[in-house]
Formats: C-alpha cells, structure tokens, sequence
C-alpha cells in the first residue's frame, strides 16, 4: 500500500506524533473530504466539455452517481460508525492496522472506478470490500462491549453492522446490474440515495438531540418512542416501495405501478410529518445562534423536503434526489464532521472561522442545483448553472479543509490518545 506509506513519511516529516490511523475518523473524514472536491472539480470539467477524451468505468455520469454516494457518504459512514462505537461500547475498538485496511479497500475502489476496462466482477469485489470489513470491524468491537458489559448490551447497535453490509449488497446488485440490465442502475442509484438518506435519519435521531443538550446546557428532550420508531419504520419502508413502484414503471406495469406510486406518497409523507415532529421536539431556544446546531437542523429539512418531494413526484417530476443528496446529505456530513473532529480531538466545539458561511453557501448551492432541475436553466445556460452550484460546494470544502487538515492530523487538544 504505497500510498498509505507516503501519507505516514509525509506526518514523520513533519514531526507529528500522532499516527492518523490511531482512530477511524481521521483519515476517512480527511480524505473523504478530499476525495469529494476532487469528485466536484472533476465533475464541473465534464459538465463543460473538457474531460470528453476521456471515460472512466460506465460513463462520467455513472461515475458521478455511484461515487457521489458509495465513494463519499459511505466513506463517511464507516468512518463515524468505527468511531462511535468505541463510544457506545467503552472498548478501543479496531486498531491501526484495520482501519488501515478498511481505508486501503475504499481507495482501490475509488482508483479502480477510473479504469474504464475494469472487469464488471473485479470492481464489484473492490466496491464490496470496504463495507463488508467495515462490518467485521464494528460486529467486533460490539461483541467486546456485550461480553464486558453482558449479552444484549449492544441490540440496539447490531442494525449498524446489517446497514455495512447492506452497502455490500448494494454494490454487489449495482454491478450486476450495469452490466446485464443497464436501464434498471437509474433505479438502483435512487434507491441508494434512499438508504442513505434512511441511515442519516436514524443517526441524527440519535446525535441531535444529544449534540444539542450538549452545546446548549438544556435538560434532555422529551421524544415519546412511539413517535420516533414509527417515524423510522415509515422512512425504511420508503425504499421497497420505491423500488417497486420503479420496477413495475420499467416493466411497462403502469397501473400497478401507480397504485405503488400512490402508497409511496403516502409512506413517504407520513415520514416527513413524523420527521418535522421529532425535529421539532429536538429543537431548543438557542439553536438558531449556534452556527454547529442550526446547520444540522438545516439538512434534517432539507431531508424532510426530499421526502415530500418524493411524495409529489408521482404527480409531477420534482428535484427530490438533489433535494436529499445536496441539501441533506452532504449539508449534515460536512456540520456532522465539523463538529464531530472537534468534540474526538478534545477541542472546543465551536463554529471556526468561517465555518457559519460554509453552512450557508452550501443551503444556497443547494437552492441552485434544484432550480435547474426545476426549469432555470432553460433561462440560464444549464451547465454554468451546475457549475455555480458546484464552485459554491468546492469553495465550501477548501474551507473545511484549511480548518481541518491540521485538526484530523495533529494530537488532541487535551493530550489524551485518540
């Protein structure tokens, strides 16, 4: 692994001491965060013409959906679900070498995905790796805090380790797919979004409310299970019925599909009624002027957005998808890590300089890349308009890097291990 060697020379140059391999976080939130400028700088290249030449496996635009969300946001998984563990379970969790490993396996996948002559099975191996040892990983670090702390200590944190490896199985059916019935990888990436969207919901259920009695000083929140499990049972159930109602359209079974569509609706509206509920029972006065909390609420409605405009998408076409991945997604992941590198590196937990404008420019990406969707670019040229929306998100990460590159790299704060 040349380049995991090169990344340890360049920390003994510069005379750190803290190997970034100590704790999952670090390396997958750094070079997450670089991987996905470098996906937007690429991406704005396509959109205008100048990378034409040249074609990674499946297509720019293949390329751009699948790594978007297998290549980001599950780097971005595994890198906080290795981490909390430790936490949830009081035990060090893996070592340096593992998540060496787990870190080697997603950056093979995301090299191999620019070989346009890649073998289909090759590549989904390579794009299976890195979640299923994610799984080991976390199963093994929660079978240490049951046996230190008794059977059943973790039930409620086993679901994680189904949701890496529902990850895998998703690469596994995204390959055979692209290579056997190309026009059903549409559907599949959408319902990528979809899990992905289901699995931030779960987390921020988790975390808000927590990082906002931590933050504010407030008593905890009183959020009846009822409302929460319901919640969360309506926001999986979206993605079967997604994708039945899909398939049943590709199958040219349009009435069935309609009546699915009319049950996706209704699921999917039900969900964001519950979400906008328990958004509102994590919600405490101060959060509007902490610039770590109000970003976070922020992509939780961006979220709830993406399911209504799901819900309307049987009537009409909406920009659901960008709704979720740009407003929600990648809001929540960059306020998530901000927030997160602090609070693991024993630092205060405070908005850096700079950070609230990132928070906004990334609302008002958001808000662009939909208006295209919506009809804007037949005003504007479509492609300067992605690519104003795209330069707003690039700028964001230069930000969040300059912050954060020394933070991920150097020791914690307080000069504890970690």
């Amino acid at each position: 692994m040349p380049f995991l060697i090169l990344i340890d020379w360049w920390f003994m140059q510069s005379n750190t001491k803290f190997s970034i391999w100590q704790i999952a976080f670090r390396p997958f939130f750094l070079f997450a965060s670089v991987f996905a400028f470098s996906a937007m700088l690429l991406w704005i290249l396509v959109l205008s013409g100048k990378l034409s030449a040249f074609q990674p496996y499946g297509g720019w635009f293949i390329w751009h959906g699948h790594e978007m969300v297998f290549g980001f946001v599950q780097a971005i998984a595994i890198g906080f679900l290795l981490t909390a563990s430790r936490n949830w379970t009081g035990q060090p969790g893996v070592d340096a070498a593992f998540i060496r490993l787990v870190f080697a396996a997603w950056l093979i996948a995301r090299v191999a995905w620019l070989w346009a002559d890649i073998p289909n099975w090759l590549l989904a191996l390579l794009d299976m790796a890195a979640p299923i040892l994610a799984a080991r990983g976390l199963a093994q670090t929660l079978s240490a805090g049951e046996r230190a702390a008794g059977k059943d200590n973790q039930g409620h944190n086993w679901p994680f380790v189904a949701l890496l490896l529902g990850f895998a199985v998703f690469q596994a059916l995204y390959h055979y797919l692209l290579y056997y019935q190309s026009p059903y990888v549409s559907v599949l990436q959408r319902a990528a979004v979809l899990m992905m969207l289901a699995m931030t919901f779960w987390v921020s259920g988790r975390v808000l409310p927590f990082f906002t009695r931590a933050r504010l000083q407030t008593p905890p929140a009183n959020i009846p299970t009822i409302i929460k499990s319901v919640t969360m049972t309506l926001t999986w159930m979206v993605l079967p019925f997604y994708l039945l109602q899909s398939l049943l359209l590709q199958m040219g079974l349009s009435e069935v599909s309609h009546l699915f569509g009319y049950m996706l609706a209704f699921i999917a509206l039900a969900a964001s009624l519950g979400h906008l509920r328990l958004l509102s029972l994590f919600y405490q006065p101060g959060v509007s002027s902490e610039p770590m909390l109000w970003s976070l609420y922020l992509a939780y409605l961006w979220m709830i957005a993406g399911l209504v405009l799901l819900a309307v998408n049987i009537w009409l076409k909406t920009p659901w998808v960008h709704a979720i991945t740009m407003g929600g997604l990648f809001s929540m992941i960059l306020s998530m890590m901000a927030r997160i590198s602090l609070g693991h590196t024993g630092r205060k937990i405070s908005a850096l300089k700079g950070m609230a404008l990132v928070f906004v420019l990334l609302q008002l990406a958001a808000f662009i890349r939909i208006a295209t969707d919506l009809g804007l670019n037949q005003l504007i040229d479509g492609i300067a308009i992605y690519s104003v929306a795209a330069v707003l998100m690039l700028l964001s990460l230069l930000v969040f890097l300059f912050h954060y590159l020394p933070i991920l790299c150097r020791p914690r704060a307080d000069g504890k291990p970690g």
